[in-house]
């Protein structure tokens, strides 16, 4: 066993201590208690060694529920079509310039580096979507065993529609089956999914299949639901077709979920789906913003996600803060111990965990520690605002995944960062060229 003491321990939305820390036992958390008790047991010789961040503020790994590894590839990618709604976006040029040339070296080059990049923000479990329907058939594989190895805990899957073709749609429901598959066998880690795209893009046979093939592989079942008014223009309601499907329960993740309406929020809450909010990727789109404070006060269980686009988890979690209370001209909507909530908690939820996102004796030792660099003291009432809205990435020191570190004093120790972000560098070159 081994320990960490803090000066703030922060264990949940609704539960800080000042001067404890953590005991550790393997993958799990065995106790939360005083630094001083700590610090004795240690004198007793019952605690492996004590690692003393006693400055510093403890807290669970935030969890990116919806994330593109792969999407840095589009960062800055040169477009020279002018988008002006959601459906130009994809038709014009996201499906034909970026996820259609996706292969799998891309693939294991942008997952190196992108699991740099979210250790480096404080993300220690995730849930990735890749799109690449034209991928060799063992990339999701590959990707999988890459996440094992560096020691992140995620689910990886490959979206599925039949937009490409009907043969091209039941390849990559395939993919995603041998995947969830070859994971639970050999990893403890990362997991697979089942994913379709959407409702306009694949039929309601097509949905009803993939979700009886989750539920045969005890997988999550995902996917897009209304980032834009397209998909409810097309399909009124989509959310009605997953019922129908049989698709909305309790195993069933939709992310974005922009434009539903009142009803389909009754409908996910009833069900007991997940959802995935992603303020920075939706302002992108032009898709709008979530009703996010809507669907909280329903009861559905919230995430928040990255969307590929921006990664800084510290950027997500501001920009929840912040976009709500604009939309609804009120400043007591989304508190920042709330928006905490969505980030850790809920989003262990999204991928299945009731036993991540908290600190607490039994659960699973995911966590990180920032170096207090606040210009203001923090205090037990306002810590939330201070790690919500001031924290930064850069205060990020380390990270443990599992009750492994993965991260010690801002050095990763699981990947060569350098060298993954130099390879990054020349895949994105020459995916560009291809252009």
């Amino acid at each position: 066993m081994f320990a960490v003491k803090a000066k703030w321990l922060v264990c949940s939305y609704d539960r800080v201590y000042q001067n404890y820390g953590l005991i550790c036992d393997k993958d799990q958390i065995h106790a939360v208690l005083p630094n001083a008790e700590i610090d004795q047991l240690h004198r007793d010789g019952k605690l492996t060694h004590v690692i003393d961040r006693s400055a510093s503020i403890l807290l669970p790994g935030f969890v990116d529920a919806h994330i593109h590894l792969y999407g840095v590839l589009s960062h800055g990618i040169p477009n020279h079509v002018t988008v002006h709604n959601f459906e130009e976006f994809l038709k014009l040029y996201w499906w034909p310039m970026v996820e259609d040339r996706v292969r799998k070296a891309q693939v294991l080059s942008t997952a190196r580096s992108g699991a740099a990049e979210l250790l480096r923000s404080g993300v220690t479990a995730f849930c990735d979507t890749l799109e690449a329907p034209f991928c060799e058939p063992d990339t999701l594989v590959e990707q999988g065993r890459l996440l094992e190895e560096i020691g992140l805990r995620g689910i990886v899957s490959l979206e599925s529609s039949q937009r490409a073709g009907s043969q091209n749609g039941e390849d990559c429901l395939a993919q995603n089956v041998r995947a969830a598959r070859w994971l639970k066998e050999h990893a403890r880690l990362v997991r697979g999914a089942v994913s379709t795209h959407t409702t306009f893009t694949c039929t309601p046979e097509f949905i009803c299949r993939a979700k009886a093939m989750s539920r045969e592989e005890g997988a999550l079942f995902q996917f897009h639901l209304s980032e834009s008014v397209y998909e409810p223009s097309v399909n009124p309601r989509p959310a009605g077709i997953y019922d129908a499907c049989g698709a909305l329960d309790a195993d069933t993740l939709a992310s974005q979920c922009v434009q539903v309406d009142a009803e389909e929020i009754r409908l996910l809450a009833e069900r007991k789906v997940k959802t995935v909010h992603m303020p920075l990727s939706n302002c992108e789109v032009g898709g709008g913003i979530a009703p996010v404070p809507s669907m909280l006060e329903s009861g559905i269980c919230v995430g928040l996600g990255s969307d590929g686009y921006i990664n800084d988890f510290f950027t997500v979690m501001k920009a929840a803060f912040l976009i709500h209370k604009a939309k609804e001209q009120s400043a007591a909507v989304m508190p920042a111990s709330l928006v905490f909530r969505m980030a850790t908690e809920f989003g262990a939820r999204c991928l299945g965990y009731d036993n991540l996102g908290r600190l607490r004796a039994g659960y699973l030792a995911d966590f990180i520690v920032l170096d207090d660099q606040f210009l203001t003291p923090v205090t037990p009432e306002n810590i939330f605002d201070q790690l919500v809205v001031y924290g930064k990435k850069e205060y990020v020191r380390d990270v443990f995944v599992n009750g492994r570190q993965l991260m010690e004093s801002r050095r990763l120790l699981t990947l060569d960062e350098d060298a993954a972000n130099r390879q990054v560098r020349e895949t994105a070159k020459k995916f560009w060229e291809g252009l």
